[in-house]
This record gives C-alpha cells, sequence and structure tokens, in this order.
C-alpha cells in the first residue's frame, strides 16, 4: 500500500528537521568555559590594565556574555614575566583562563625583562588604541614639538624626561622614535624612570622634570584644568575633545604614530573552540555601547583585531621596534 500525501509530506518535514539539526548542532554545542574564569592582570590593582579586567568582569556578569563567574588575579612582577609564566604554567592548554596583554609584552620581551613573547601564548584579540600625548608644563619655554626636537638637537640632555614605568615601553617609544628621526642619538636622552605614571605628571607639575610622555586619557583632566600643555600625540589623526587642538606627530613632519594598546590573551596551546568562543565574546563587548562610550571617554580608539591579524599586528610591532631598542642601547 502506497503512502498517502500526508504521510509522504510528514515524513519530508521529519527529515528536514533531522537534517536542521545536524547542521545547527555544532552552533548549539558552541564551547563555554566548565568553570571559573580567571582574567589574568600582569600589572597591580588600580592599574589601567587592571581597570579593564575588572570593567570586563562587570560587564560580562550583568550582561550575561559569560556565563561562568569570572575573577580577576594580578600577577604583578619581572616586567609581565612573573603572571605570563604564570599563566602559561598553571593553565596551559586551557580556555578557563585569558589575560590582559599590552603593548609592554613586546618591549620587554625584546629588552629582555620578559623571556615571554606574542608567539608564546595564544592571541585572541587587539581591543584598544591608546596614543600617548607629550605634555609640558605650562610655563615651559616649549610651545610645540617642533622647538622640543630643535632643543634636544642642540642638547640631547638638555631635557629631563620622565617615563612610566620603564624604559623601552610605549610612552619612552613616542619621544625616542621622532627624536631618531629628526637625527637626535636617543641613547643620550636624559630619563627619568618612575614607577607609575601618577608620579611622572606631579614631577612635571612640580617642575622637577622637563617632559612626561603618557597616555592622553591620562593627561586629559590636568590639560583642560590649564596644569599641562600637550606639544604632539602620536595617534595617526587628531584626538578629539580638550586635546582637538594639539597636532600629531605626522602633522609636524614627523612620520610617527605610537599606540599602547590592549588585548586579550590566552595560555599557550588553548583550544580553538575557546579561541573562537573569546573571540565572539570580545566582538560583542567592544560592540556594547557602554564600552564604546567609556573608551571615548577615555580617548582610547577601539580596534578590533582577532587571533591571525592579532598575531600578525604583534609580530609587526616586534620587528619594527627592535631597530628602535637597539638604538635606544636596550638591545
Amino acid at each position: 500500500m502506497r503512502p498517502s500525501g500526508a504521510r509522504i509530506r510528514a515524513r519530508l518535514w521529519q527529515a528536514a528537521i533531522v537534517s536542521a539539526s545536524l547542521v545547527a548542532g555544532p552552533a548549539f554545542a558552541q564551547w563555554q568555559p566548565t568553570k571559573d574564569v580567571e582574567i589574568l592582570v600582569t600589572v597591580g590593582p588600580g592599574t589601567a590594565p587592571d581597570q579593564l579586567a575588572r570593567q570586563f568582569q562587570g560587564m560580562w556578569k550583568q550582561q550575561g556574555t559569560v556565563k561562568a563567574n569570572v575573577s580577576v588575579v594580578n600577577k604583578p612582577g619581572g616586567g609581565g614575566a612573573v603572571g605570563l609564566a604564570y599563566l602559561n604554567n598553571t593553565h596551559a592548554g586551557s580556555g578557563n583562563a585569558i589575560a590582559i596583554a599590552g603593548a609592554s609584552m613586546v618591549s620587554n620581551n625584546l629588552a629582555g625583562r620578559s623571556p615571554i613573547g606574542c608567539p608564546d601564548v595564544t592571541m585572541l584579540g587587539h581591543v584598544l588604541a591608546e596614543y600617548i600625548g607629550i605634555a609640558v608644563h605650562p610655563d615651559s619655554p616649549l610651545k610645540t614639538g617642533k622647538d622640543l626636537l630643535d632643543k634636544l638637537k642642540s642638547d640631547p640632555q638638555s631635557l629631563s624626561i620622565g617615563i612610566a614605568t620603564s624604559r623601552g615601553n610605549s610612552n619612552h617609544q613616542a619621544i625616542a622614535i621622532p627624536a631618531k628621526k629628526a637625527g637626535i642619538d636617543v641613547k643620550r636622552l636624559k630619563t627619568v624612570i618612575f614607577q607609575a605614571g601618577s608620579e611622572a605628571r606631579t614631577a612635571v607639575l612640580g617642575k622637577h622634570i622637563d617632559i612626561v610622555p603618557a597616555s592622553v586619557g591620562s593627561l586629559v583632566k590636568q590639560v583642560e584644568a590649564g596644569q599641562l600643555r600637550l606639544l604632539a600625540v602620536s595617534s595617526p589623526e587628531r584626538l578629539p575633545g580638550a586635546v582637538s587642538n594639539v597636532p600629531t606627530w605626522k602633522e609636524l613632519g614627523i612620520d610617527t604614530v605610537v599606540s599602547n594598546w590592549r588585548g586579550v590573551i590566552g595560555p599557550k596551546g588553548m583550544p580553538a573552540e575557546a579561541v573562537a568562543y573569546w573571540e565572539g565574546v570580545l566582538e560583542k563587548t567592544v560592540n556594547d555601547p557602554e564600552f564604546r562610550k567609556s573608551a571615548e571617554d577615555s580617548y582610547q580608539s577601539i580596534l578590533l583585531l582577532k587571533g591571525a591579524d592579532f598575531a600578525s599586528y604583534c609580530a609587526k610591532e616586534k620587528t619594527d621596534l627592535e631597530a628602535v631598542l637597539q638604538d635606544m642601547g636596550l638591545q
């Protein structure tokens, strides 16, 4: 007996359901953390990377982006080496631990302060670009970036430069690279190292040093209050708001862009399905209006580069920095 048309349609419908479930299965079975998640921070509480980690923690809990409990763990020391070693030794091959990484990961590795660089971890996503402003006291005779370079040309030791927190980092690069391109011997620059950006800003406010290069967001309040003046910024184009009148190094004839970037990494050997999960989390995070507003208020630029693109970005930065650090005498 031949099946009726109704039975044939029912069987076709059942087959369609089975077929759809097979196709959709992997999406519904997407990997997620099976236990508590750690966000590792390689510097102390209250620092910019720590603030970003806690912002992620709060957002993900509030919005349900990450279902598992998320905790922030600080492991400072050794130019990031302590924290990165903890990440790789304790969580190798795990998808339940991530870390906040920054541009100092590259410079610290090149300068020998940390044995762990970008190829030694799992690159998940570049999230933020944070550009550097060159600040002086408002009473300073230096009025422009050109004044600064001319002064250093005449005598590289004539100005004291406050660097937080280590030689060769983004703050240092934002003044050393333009100086090098202007023909100045950057090994001779008079640098003073501070343990925190706030200490460097206080020193220039008190006229104990002449210049402080620092993330623009950390300088804006003093700029708005007339306590600091910016000579140049290391961004590819002018930044908005209170610093919109400050030229870029490029505008001043020095083809230089320096970003103290922030990103997220995982331990070595993170499984591919966990990488895909965290890439998705980061994409959702950077598209969140609250996060975008926070970045804008902090003078940070959102730039998401996932996995392989982030790894390529980091590799290029390493190549570019090797020669610069050699000129600084740090290699």
